[in-house]
């Protein structure tokens, strides 16, 4: 049997492997905005309907609170430099 000959990748430098960890992390962070964001208008829309409200204030109300939490969530994963 023949082996192939597959050559491992490179090891990365710490500067190239901390750069790809932040672009992770902060990838993660825009998806966890998007789905508090989307979770706070699924739960207006679900409040509104089920009060028989002509005007979505709770989606309104849940929206901006969801986004000022992962907002704050955002602001407290910063580093403090």
């Amino acid at each position: 049997m023949d082996k192939q000959n597959r050559s491992k990748p490179k090891n990365q430098s710490p500067r190239t492997q901390r750069q790809f960890n932040e672009y992770i992390k902060y990838s993660g962070l825009a998806f966890q905005m998007a789905a508090l964001i989307l979770l706070g208008y699924w739960l207006g829309g679900k409040l509104d309907k089920w009060l028989d409200l002509s005007i979505p204030i709770f989606t309104i109300i849940l929206i901006l609170v969801f986004l000022s939490l992962s907002f704050y969530s955002l602001i407290k994963s910063l580093p403090k430099d």
